[in-house]
């Protein structure tokens, strides 16, 4: 059993993380209003690749193995996690999107069993039909101009391709550096924006711009540390449902940015995902 101080650090680290996920998707948010999508991939990767240097120097000696096939699918994963993120939060409010991006965990359970890789659960089946129904939810009609359906959609994507590559991440060989996996996936993101700006009309990039799409490499680097450090040492059942205070912190800068106020539907909704979530965790560890 882990020390209550252990868990305490770890609840912490998930709230930071979370908090540095919203404030990337925020930052992301602001730039994909004027830029197009592969020109926010093609900057903010290349900030991102700079961030990865110290790591790509460290696993000069695997780059064989970060090219297994299983790497590089895993890659085309993340490059279709990434543009659809940005194409959601383009179209849609950043609090629907993350959201609608945190059903992942529960595709992941579905996905899981139908694979035969974890025993069916009917526990787990009913959270996953109750997160559904929140999404049903959180996509109702609005008043709003800018919440259009091809934002839920994209949303709703982006969280289908998160995870299948959290799926997929399982079935690499151990023997594959993390970093090498890393540095690869960081780098093909990069690339993809730039290859995608061969069909775009890239617009002037002003500094405010350059600020924001460094801030978000930063804060995507920042949270994915404390994301690493918030689950050792301490059991996940205790710490993963901090997971879902991303919904919190994206509705303080959507409101505070934007001033979106989220309906009393969505809320309802909101509130049943989160719990679905929360509830998968608890019988996983059950299990």
């Amino acid at each position: 059993m882990n020390s209550a101080h252990a868990h305490r650090r770890g609840i912490a680290l998930m709230l930071a993380a979370m908090g540095c996920y919203a404030l990337n998707d925020a930052l992301v948010k602001l730039c994909a209003q004027n830029l197009p999508p592969g020109q926010v991939l093609a900057v903010r990767g290349a900030f991102a690749s700079l961030l990865v240097l110290p790591l790509a120097w460290r696993a000069r000696g695997t780059w064989r193995a970060a090219l297994e096939p299983i790497v590089l699918a895993r890659c085309g994963l993340e490059v279709g996690t990434a543009f659809t993120s940005v194409l959601a939060l383009s179209l849609a409010s950043l609090a629907t999107v993350s959201t609608l991006m945190l059903t992942a965990p529960l595709i992941i359970a579905l996905a899981a069993m139908a694979l035969r890789w974890e025993p069916w659960q009917g526990g787990r089946l009913l959270a996953a039909g109750i997160g559904f129904a929140g999404v049903l939810l959180v996509i109702q009609p609005t008043v709003r101009p800018d919440a259009s359906a091809a934002g839920h959609v994209c949303a709703l994507l982006c969280a289908a391709s998160l995870a299948a590559r959290d799926l997929l991440t399982r079935r690499i060989p151990a023997e594959i550096p993390s970093a090498a996996i890393a540095v690869t996936t960081t780098f093909a993101v990069c690339l993809f924006g730039l290859l995608l700006g061969g069909l775009e009309h890239w617009g002037a990039l002003r500094p405010q711009a350059i600020v924001a799409l460094t801030g978000a490499a930063a804060c995507a680097a920042l949270g994915n540390y404390a994301l690493i450090a918030a689950c050792r040492g301490v059991d996940l059942s205790v710490v993963m449902p901090f997971r879902y205070s991303l919904i919190v912190w994206a509705m303080l800068l959507s409101y505070l940015i934007w001033h979106d106020t989220p309906r009393p539907g969505a809320l309802i909704g909101v509130l049943l995902i989160a719990a679905a979530g929360v509830s998968a965790v608890w019988t996983t560890r059950r299990v």
